[in-house]
C-alpha cells in the first residue's frame, strides 16, 4: 500500500480473553435477505454533483498520477508497481498499453511508481522526469530521475537514459509530485519520509539541510557542470551553508500533489496531515508551512522556535470530514460554469471531492462537491480543462450535475416508510431485520428500548482483527456493510410499575452511508400508530409520570428528541459509533436467550465470533459491585472519556482496562472541586470527597454526563457511592447513608442537625442520597428537600434541586439556548464580578485571569472585553472548541510508565516540560520520560459551559466580562 499517511487515528482498545468459539467452523448463510429498505442516501439536501464512470475499458493497478501528453494525444499513467502505461482520450473504447517499466532500472525492486512528467517542450528538452520509490539494501530511496524521450508520439522512452536529480527518504511520506511553473521552472514535492509515529521524529520539517518536508524549484532546461539541473538564483536560501539551495517552501508532511493556477500562478499543495488536520496551502518563495511544530494550526511541537514564522494554511479540514487529503488541479472547461477557476481537491479515506476558490491567502469560496466510494488517489485534467477523479482502484470519474433536488429527495419521512417494520405500530420487522437484546443498557433517564439490526441483502457481519484506526474500530468490534441501518425504539411508562402504560417516544436510527454513519431521530405521534423524521433540531415534551412522593401523585419529565447533530456526540467514530452491538453485549452469559447463538443461527456472521465475557448489568444485584460499577461508567461516560473521545480530563472509563489505566483513583479534579475539601476524582473509601459522584448526583453546572440525559439516576449514583465506599474495607459509609434519615426525627433539634449535615459536602452528598431511597420517611424527606433547596450555598442546592417538581426548580439555560434571546437580557457587571470571583459552582477563574483573581493557565482576560464584542464573548463560551489561540491549545502527554497527563505546556526545553491542567495544577517531567506527546482538537475549557447557569447569571458574566477594558500587554 503506498505509503502517504492516512491521518493517523489510532484507538486502542484492550479486549478481554475469548472463553472459545461458537461450535459451527462455518457459519451459516443468511436465513433471510432484507430487501426492502428504503433508507438510502440522506435527508439533506443533496450534494450538487454526482459522477459518471469513464475510461470504463482502462484496467489500471493502483494508479498514482495520470497526466496527458499532447504529442501523442494520450494519457500516461503511473502505477504503484512502477509499470507506466498508455490509453487514448477515448473514454468509451480506450485501453491501457504498456509505454514503460521502472522495475527494468532496478531489477524489480520498484515499492512505490509515484508520478511522471513531461517537459512541455519536448521538441527542444525531450526529458521526462518520473518519481518513485525502490527497495532493497543500502540504497533504498525515493527519487526523482530523467529519462530521455526518443519519440514523443508513442511515446517511447529510452530507459538507459536514466539520470538522477534527486533522492530522499523512502522510509514513509514521500511526496513526489512534479509541475512547471509559469516560470518555467521545475517545482517537486517532498514529504518528511518518515513513518506516523513519532511525528516527525528526525525533526526534518524545520530542517533546511535536507531535502525533506519541502518543495524544490530547480531550472531543468540549464544544467550545470556540477548538477543535471541549476539552481535559480533567487531561490530563498541560495548562499547558505546550512540549507539545500533548492528549497523553494518548506514545512510540508506529505505534500501529496502540487498544482499551479493558470489564471493566478498561485502552487497550491495538498499536505497530508497527521492527527488532526489536513491542509491545503498557498505556497510561496521561502515560507514555512510549520510541520512539525504544528499540523496546520494544531501545535504539534510547540516548543521549536521556528526560524521562518509559520504560514497558517489556506484552507484547512479536521478529520470529521477528511482523512488524507489529494490535491487535485483547477478546473478551466465552460462545462460546468460554477466551477470555473475552482481547485478541485479530494480525500483518500472519505472519498469527499471539495472545490475552493481563492484570492492570495483569502478564500473566497468552498464547498463540497460530491461524495464518491473511491479511495481518491489523484486527479487528472483533461484537455478541455475538465478535472477527473481517480480512485486507487483505476476507477475514473467524470463530475455531473445532480439531477436530484431537495424537492424530489425521498428519504423516507416516517418510520413506517423506511422498510425496517412489516408493521410499525405493533413493531413487528420487516422480513430480514432482527431484533436483538443486550446485556447492559446506558442510563436513559428511565426509559425502556428495543433494538434491531437491518444488514442489507444477503450481506454479512466480519470482525476486525486488530485495531483499524481508519474507522476507529477496535480489534473485536463488528464490520458492517455499507447501507446496515442500526435501530433503538424508546419507551417510558407512565406508571412505572404497570407495563400497560408503556408509550413509544421515538426511534433512533443509525445508517451506515458509504464509509460514515448518519444518525436520525423518528418522533412518535400521540396516536402510537407511527413516528415522523425529526429535522437536524432538538424539541422537547413534557411526560407525566406517576410518583406517590409528588404532589397529587405525579410528576413531569422533561424528554428531549435529540438533533441529528447532538445524536454524532456521542456515536463518534473514536468510541466506535455504533454502541452496544458488540459480542461482550449480545453474548449473554448460559441465559436460553443468548444473542450471539441466535444471531448465528439467522447468518448474520461471516464467521465464528469469540464468546467473550458479557458485561455486567449495573442494575443486576447478583452482579460483583465493582463489575456492576465499572460498566455504568463505561456505559454512560467512556464516550467522551477515552483516548479521542473529547474529554479533556487525564483519565478514561473504558470497562476493558485496569483501574490502574483508567488513572482516576485518588487523582486531583481536573474541572474544578466544588468546594470540597481534598477533593479527587474517586476517593477510595470516601463517597464525600469523590467529585464522580457529586457530578453524577447534582443539577445544573457541572453534571455529568453533561448531555444525553435530563433526570438523575438515584440507583445509580447509589451504585457508584456502595462501590466506593467498599474500596476501604473498614468503611462503613454504605450503612450510615441507608440509615441516615432514620437516625432523624423530627423535634426541636432537626434544623441544628441538618444545618450541621448541609454544612460539609460529604454530609450534603449523603442527605440527598438518603432523600432518593423509597424507604425514606415523607415527612422528613420533604423537610430536608425545603430545607436544602433555600440553602445559601448553590452547590448544597444542586444536589436536592431535581426532587422538587420541575416547574419549582431552578430555570436554566439548558443544552439549546437561544444566543439572541439571551444577549437581549441586560446583565449586571458586578453580580458576574461576584459570580467570577466568588461562586464556586463557576470555575472560569480556575484557568482565566482578571485583575488579580484567577490562574494564567488560559489567557488573561483583563482586556477581553477591548478584544471582543458580546456576540464574540459568548461564541468562545458556547463553541470553546470552534477557534482556540495555538499557545493555549491543550496537549496529551504519555509518559513511559503509561501515565497519561493533560493540560497546557507552560515551559519547555530540550530537557523538561511543563503542564499545567484545567485547575492550575502544574507537573514537571522529563523530556526523556515522554513516550509520546499529541495536541488536542478539544479546548480545556469545557462544553456546555453555560448550561447550567440561569440566564441571568449568564448575562451578568457575559456583562462583566465585556465591561474589560483594561489594556493588557
Amino acid at each position: 500500500m503506498i505509503v502517504r499517511t492516512l491521518g493517523c487515528l489510532f484507538v486502542c482498545f484492550v479486549a478481554l480473553s475469548p472463553l472459545g468459539l461458537y461450535a459451527q467452523s462455518e457459519p451459516p448463510a443468511r436465513a433471510v435477505p432484507w430487501t426492502n429498505s428504503n433508507i438510502k442516501g440522506s435527508p439533506a439536501p443533496p450534494l450538487p454533483y454526482t459522477t459518471r464512470r469513464v475510461f470504463t475499458q482502462v484496467q489500471l493497478d493502483h494508479p498514482t498520477e495520470i497526466v496527458w501528453l499532447p504529442e501523442a494525444e494520450k494519457w500516461i499513467a503511473t502505477q504503484l508497481n512502477g509499470a507506466i502505461v498508455a490509453f487514448e482520450n477515448d473514454s468509451e473504447n480506450a485501453t491501457a498499453v504498456p509505454c514503460m517499466d521502472l522495475n527494468e532500472c532496478h531489477d524489480g525492486r520498484i515499492s512505490q511508481g509515484l508520478g511522471t512528467k513531461f517537459h512541455h517542450d519536448l521538441s527542444g528538452q525531450p526529458w521526462c522526469f518520473v518519481t518513485y520509490s525502490f527497495r532493497g539494501g543500502d540504497d533504498a530511496a525515493t527519487m526523482l530521475v530523467r529519462f530521455k524521450v526518443t519519440d514523443p508520439t508513442v511515446p517511447k522512452v529510452d530507459l538507459s537514459s536514466r539520470v538522477v536529480l534527486a533522492k530522499w527518504s523512502s522510509s514513509g511520506h514521500t511526496g513526489g509530485s512534479m509541475q512547471f511553473g509559469p516560470d518555467g521552472m521545475f517545482y517537486v514535492s517532498i514529504g518528511d519520509g518518515q513513518p506516523p509515529y513519532p511525528p516527525d521524529a528526525n525533526n526534518t520539517g524545520q530542517d533546511l539541510s535536507d531535502l525533506e518536508s519541502a518543495i524544490l524549484r530547480i531550472d531543468v532546461d540549464d544544467p550545470t557542470v556540477e548538477r543535471p539541473y541549476r539552481i535559480p538564483a533567487d531561490n530563498p536560501f541560495v548562499g547558505r551553508s546550512d540549507a539545500r539551495p533548492e528549497i523553494w517552501a518548506y514545512g510540508f508532511r506529505n505534500p501529496w500533489k502540487i498544482a499551479f493556477d493558470p489564471d493566478s500562478g498561485d502552487l497550491l499543495a495538498a499536505d497530508v496531515g497527521w492527527e488532526m488536520r489536513e491542509m491545503i496551502h498557498r505556497v510561496a518563495r521561502g515560507r514555512n508551512h510549520g510541520w512539525s511544530v504544528m499540523e496546520g494550526s494544531q501545535p504539534v511541537k510547540p516548543d521549536q522556535t521556528p526560524e521562518v514564522p509559520i504560514t497558517p494554511p489556506l484552507f484547512e479540514h479536521t478529520h470529521l470530514d477528511s482523512r488524507s487529503i489529494s490535491g487535485g488541479h483547477f478546473w478551466q472547461s465552460d462545462r460546468l460554469p460554477e466551477l470555473k477557476g475552482a481547485y478541485i481537491y479530494g480525500d483518500w479515506m472519505t472519498g469527499k471531492v471539495w472545490a475552493l476558490k481563492s484570492e492570495g491567502d483569502r478564500v473566497l469560496w468552498q464547498k463540497e462537491l460530491v461524495d464518491t466510494p473511491l479511495q481518491i488517489i489523484s486527479f487528472m485534467l483533461d484537455p478541455s480543462g475538465e478535472v477527473l477523479v481517480v480512485g486507487y482502484d483505476g476507477t475514473i470519474l467524470r463530475l455531473e450535475p445532480n439531477p436530484v433536488t431537495a424537492a424530489s429527495h425521498t428519504f423516507p419521512t416516517r418510520l413506517s416508510e423506511t422498510g425496517l417494520f412489516a408493521d410499525v405500530e405493533s413493531q413487528t420487522p420487516a422480513a430480514g431485520v432482527v431484533e436483538y437484546k443486550i446485556s447492559a443498557h446506558h442510563w436513559a433517564d428511565g426509559t425502556q428500548s428495543r433494538q434491531w439490526i437491518a444488514i442489507p441483502g444477503n450481506e454479512q457481519l466480519s470482525l476486525y482483527d486488530r485495531d483499524d484506526w481508519q474507522t476507529g474500530q477496535s480489534a473485536g468490534r463488528f464490520m458492517f456493510p455499507p447501507d446496515t441501518v442500526v435501530a433503538k425504539t424508546v419507551s417510558y411508562r407512565s406508571d412505572p410499575a404497570d407495563r400497560a402504560t408503556e408509550r413509544r417516544l421515538e426511534t433512533q436510527v443509525l445508517h451506515l452511508l458509504g464509509d460514515e454513519w448518519q444518525a436520525y431521530n423518528y418522533v412518535w405521534n400521540d396516536d402510537q400508530t407511527d413516528a415522523v423524521l425529526q429535522d437536524d433540531i432538538a424539541t422537547e415534551r413534557k411526560l407525566t409520570i406517576k410518583d406517590d412522593r409528588y404532589p397529587g401523585g405525579v410528576r413531569t419529565q422533561t424528554w428531549r428528541h435529540v438533533s441529528r447533530s447532538e445524536c454524532l456526540l456521542c456515536h463518534i467514530w473514536a468510541a466506535g459509533t455504533v454502541h452496544a452491538f458488540w459480542p461482550e453485549q449480545l453474548n449473554l452469559g448460559s441465559l436460553a436467550n443468548n444473542q450471539l447463538d441466535r444471531l448465528t443461527e439467522l447468518g448474520l456472521f461471516r464467521e465464528p465470533v469469540p464468546a467473550k465475557p458479557p458485561i455486567a448489568s449495573p442494575y443486576d444485584e447478583s452482579q460483583p459491585l465493582e463489575a456492576r460499577a465499572r460498566s455504568y461508567l463505561a456505559l454512560n461516560c467512556s464516550t467522551c472519556h477515552r483516548r479521542q473521545g473529547g474529554g479533556t480530563a487525564n483519565f478514561n472509563f473504558e470497562w476493558s482496562k485496569s483501574l490502574e489505566e483508567n488513572n482516576y483513583l485518588d487523582e486531583p479534579p481536573a474541572q474544578g472541586d466544588f468546594g470540597i475539601p481534598d477533593a479527587r476524582l474517586l476517593a477510595p473509601g470516601d463517597p464525600g470527597r469523590s467529585i464522580l459522584l457529586y457530578r453524577a448526583l447534582k443539577s445544573g453546572r457541572g453534571h455529568m454526563p453533561q448531555f444525553g440525559s435530563n433526570v438523575i439516576d438515584l440507583q445509580g449514583v447509589a451504585l457508584l457511592h456502595d462501590w466506593i465506599a467498599s474500596m476501604d474495607a473498614d468503611s462503613d459509609a454504605a450503612e450510615e447513608t441507608d440509615n441516615l434519615l432514620a437516625d432523624l426525627a423530627i423535634d426541636d433539634g432537626l434544623d441544628r442537625k441538618l444545618d450541621d449535615l448541609l454544612g460539609s459536602p460529604d454530609g450534603a452528598l449523603a442527605l440527598s442520597l438518603a432523600c432518593g431511597t423509597r424507604s425514606a420517611d415523607d415527612e422528613l424527606r420533604e423537610r430536608v428537600i425545603d430545607k436544602a433547596t433555600r440553602h445559601e450555598d448553590p452547590l448544597v442546592r444542586d444536589l436536592f434541586d431535581h426532587y422538587l417538581p420541575e416547574d419549582q426548580r431552578v430555570a436554566r439555560l439548558g443544552a439549546t439556548i437561544d444566543e439572541a434571546a439571551l444577549l437581549a437580557i441586560e446583565g449586571s457587571a458586578e453580580r458576574g464580578k461576584q459570580l467570577f470571583e466568588q461562586a464556586k459552582e463557576i470555575n472560569c477563574r480556575l484557568c482565566h485571569r482578571i485583575g488579580s483573581v484567577g490562574q494564567n493557565v488560559g489567557p488573561d482576560l483583563s482586556g477581553i472585553g477591548t478584544q471582543r464584542t458580546p456576540v464574540e464573548l459568548l461564541a468562545s463560551l458556547l463553541r470553546p472548541s470552534e477557534q482556540i489561540d495555538p499557545k493555549y491549545r491543550s496537549r496529551k502527554v504519555l509518559t513511559s510508565d503509561g501515565e497519561v497527563v493533560v493540560g497546557i505546556v507552560t515551559a519547555e526545553n530540550e530537557d523538561q516540560l511543563t503542564i499545567a491542567d484545567a485547575t492550575g495544577k502544574t507537573r514537571t517531567m522529563a523530556t526523556d520520560d515522554i513516550e509520546l506527546m499529541e495536541p488536542s482538537s478539544k479546548s480545556v475549557m469545557p462544553d456546555q459551559l453555560l448550561a447550567g447557569m440561569t440566564p441571568q447569571q449568564a448575562a451578568d458574566l457575559l456583562a462583566f466580562l465585556a465591561s474589560q477594558r483594561a489594556i493588557v500587554p
